[in-house]
Order: C-alpha cells, then sequence, then structure tokens
C-alpha cells in the first residue's frame, strides 16, 4: 500500500473516471465529494493555493482520494502553511473517499495516513465531517493517533434533513398545528387572492441558461431584502458552471414556485445518491403567504413520487428549516497535527485563523449585516418547539 501526491491540474483530470468510480462504492458518499463539483471548484478558487490530493493504491487498485490543497492562513501575529481539504466554504459536506473496506485494509490505510502526516509534519485540516459517517469514527479512534499525533475536534454546525416518509401527509402530521395551518392556509390563500400555483423544474441542460439567470435575478433581490451579501461573480459563475455539468449527469434540480406565471420562489437544488439537497434559495420579495415553506411542500411531493430518500436542508439550523421537524447532523472540524506541549494552543489559534480569514473576505459593513441577520435568526430559532434532540 503506498499514497501518491497529484499536484497538477492536468492529472486531477485524468483521474475522473477513477475518482467517481470509487466514489460509488463509498458508503458515505455525497454530491460534494464528486469529481465534478470538486474539479470545477479548483478552477474557480484554486489562485494561489498548491494542489495537493492524495491518491491511496494497493498494488493496482485505488483504495482511497484525499482531496486536498495546501493554504496558507495570516494575520498581522501568525502564519501558518495547512493542508486542508477542497471545496471550502461552498461545499456544505466534506471527506476522504475509500471504498467499502475490511478492518484490516482501514487499519493499514489510516497507519500509512497517519504516517504521512507525522513524516511530513504536516498540519491537516478537515472540515464539514458530519457527525454520522464512519470516517468521523475512525478519526476519534485513539489508537490511530494518541502515540505521535495531536487530533483536535470542533463542532461547527447542523445540518437538518429529512427521511422521507411514504406519503405527504405523513410529513405533515409531525407539524406544529400553527405551521401545518399556516401553509395549507397560505396555498388556499395565494390561489384566491393572488392566482394558480405551479410547480418547474428544470434538470436539463438545454432548459437551464434562461432559468438559471432568472434564479440569480431573483436571488439577488431576496439577499437585497435581508440586508446580507450576496454571491460574489466567481461563486455564481462556479455554481453556473457546476449546474451545467450536474444537468449532463442528471443530478440538477432547479425548481420554482410560480402564481400566474411568475416566479415567486426558486431553488437551486442537487440529487445524488437518492438523495435530494436544498442548496440555495431565491424569493420574491413582493410576494407572501410563506412561499418558500409552501414551496418546500411541492418539493417533498415530488421527492416522494420518484421514490428518493432524504431532503437534506444542509448547513444551518434557520428557524424555518426546524419548523419542518428535520433530523439533526453535526458537522465538525478536525485538525491533526504532529504532538508537542502546546499542541492545544495551537488548535485554539488554528480555529481562531480560520475564522479571521472568514471575516476578512467582507467589509466591516457586510460582516455586521451578517451578525445582525444570525442574531436574529437565532431569536427565531428560540421560539420553535423542536421535537428532535440534538
Amino acid at each position: 500500500m503506498r499514497i501518491r501526491g497529484i499536484s497538477n491540474v492536468d492529472d486531477f483530470k485524468s483521474i475522473r473516471g477513477t475518482w467517481n468510480d470509487l466514489l460509488a462504492k463509498d458508503r458515505n458518499k455525497d454530491i460534494f465529494l464528486t469529481w465534478e463539483w470538486l474539479f470545477e471548484w479548483w478552477e474557480h478558487f484554486g489562485a494561489n493555493k498548491k494542489l495537493n490530493i492524495l491518491m491511496i493504491e494497493d498494488r493496482d487498485d485505488t483504495i482511497g482520494i484525499m482531496p486536498l490543497l495546501c493554504s496558507t492562513y495570516r494575520n498581522f501575529l501568525f502564519r501558518c502553511n495547512v493542508v486542508e481539504n477542497m471545496g471550502l466554504n461552498l461545499s456544505d459536506y466534506g471527506g476522504i473517499i475509500y471504498s467499502d473496506l475490511d478492518d484490516s485494509q482501514i487499519n493499514r490505510m489510516f497507519s500509512l495516513v497517519k504516517y504521512y502526516l507525522n513524516y511530513n509534519k504536516l498540519i491537516f485540516r478537515l472540515d464539514q465531517i458530519t457527525g454520522d459517517s464512519k470516517l468521523l469514527n475512525i478519526l476519534n479512534n485513539p489508537s490511530f493517533f494518541q502515540d505521535s499525533l495531536f487530533i483536535g475536534a470542533k463542532r461547527t454546525g447542523f445540518s437538518p434533513y429529512l427521511p422521507i416518509r411514504p406519503s405527504l401527509d405523513d410529513h405533515l402530521k409531525v407539524l406544529s398545528t400553527k405551521f401545518r395551518k399556516n401553509l395549507r392556509s397560505g396555498e388556499k390563500n395565494i390561489e384566491k387572492k393572488i392566482g394558480h400555483i405551479e410547480f418547474k423544474k428544470f434538470t436539463t441542460i438545454d432548459t437551464l441558461e434562461k432559468n438559471l439567470s432568472d434564479f440569480w435575478e431573483m436571488h439577488q433581490k431576496k439577499m437585497n431584502y435581508q440586508n446580507v451579501p450576496g454571491f460574489s461573480k466567481t461563486q455564481k459563475a462556479f455554481l453556473t458552471e457546476v449546474a451545467k455539468k450536474f444537468a449532463q449527469k442528471g443530478w440538477l434540480n432547479l425548481s420554482f414556485l410560480d402564481i400566474n406565471g411568475r416566479h415567486a420562489s426558486g431553488v437551486l437544488g442537487f440529487e445524488y445518491n437518492s438523495k435530494y439537497y436544498y442548496y440555495q434559495t431565491a424569493f420574491d420579495p413582493d410576494c407572501s403567504f410563506s412561499v418558500g415553506n409552501i414551496h418546500i411542500l411541492y418539493i417533498l411531493k415530488d421527492l416522494i413520487n420518484r421514490g428518493l430518500k432524504e431532503f437534506d436542508f444542509l448547513r444551518g439550523d434557520e428557524a424555518y428549516k426546524l419548523r419542518w421537524q428535520p433530523m439533526l447532523r453535526s458537522n465538525n472540524r478536525i485538525i491533526i497535527m504532529t504532538k508537542n506541549p502546546v499542541s492545544g494552543l495551537q488548535f485554539k489559534i488554528l480555529n481562531y485563523l480560520f475564522l479571521y480569514d472568514e471575516i476578512k473576505k467582507h467589509s466591516l459593513l457586510e460582516n455586521y449585516r451578517l451578525y445582525d441577520y444570525r442574531m436574529k435568526q437565532i431569536k427565531e430559532t428560540g421560539k420553535i418547539k423542536f421535537k428532535n434532540k440534538v
């Protein structure tokens, strides 16, 4: 068993088939680990970074892929080089790709990873590792790391999700009486006072360009209404290219809720491995009656009819998500480095640097608006009687 590094984009292109074949064998596979997502992310955000994909090979077979890059974090006091997973910030989940191995192979593979990290004296960051993943259990196993490596874990948030029930009524009956009533009355009031509701879904490349343009226009209206920063041009370009690639693979689900032929709500969603990913939303602020939640109702009905297994709201415990009484999976950050007497302090400093890196991407005014919006969300979330304990 050996580790082979990939550090140039041509080699990254060449492993597309191997990558997705291996991902198909991974029990924790998700859309954010596909070659299409991560290669496109590298193309748009890889400037000033060094590619460092690790291929774990056993004889002639690739049994693991670690999609990594090298980044430098700094402020006026500290500077640190970190090897971290690709796709940060725009990927809701991260991790390592590996096939369904037996315990002996897993032990050998992670012993090799351990040796690689220790020999090269690397600081290793894995972000958005889900609490229900096998990888987190492996990384939390002291037998792999306790002798020579420090491992620190930090919970960074939660991702609500709904296991899809057999019928829409099964979903509705677990909701609070008030929320269920508001959904039904909102739908009726729209039909009575405004006009006809129509759910439209676009999944193919030939229908994409105009509808994606409409989505981004409405998304910006939403962000202006909420008084928070929208996507940058680069982020929009990335997601536009991803949508095209996903449409070709059958992984795109762009939907709108139209009222009298006019877009009232939009969702840029993805589908992969029988799971629906509720990635980005848009709505027309001039519309009322909770059109976003009514849109979710129509999406759920469509997913039930097609036999999908899960509706994933993705990162963020906003109030509107919790009203659907979802389950919660944690998102976690893992940092691994050579053990020393001040490893715990280094772990705290690194988390501070990561936070500082996020803050400096926005102006003072934008950061204030984001903080204010988050405080309002926390206040609203606190009013909800949530049945599923974390």
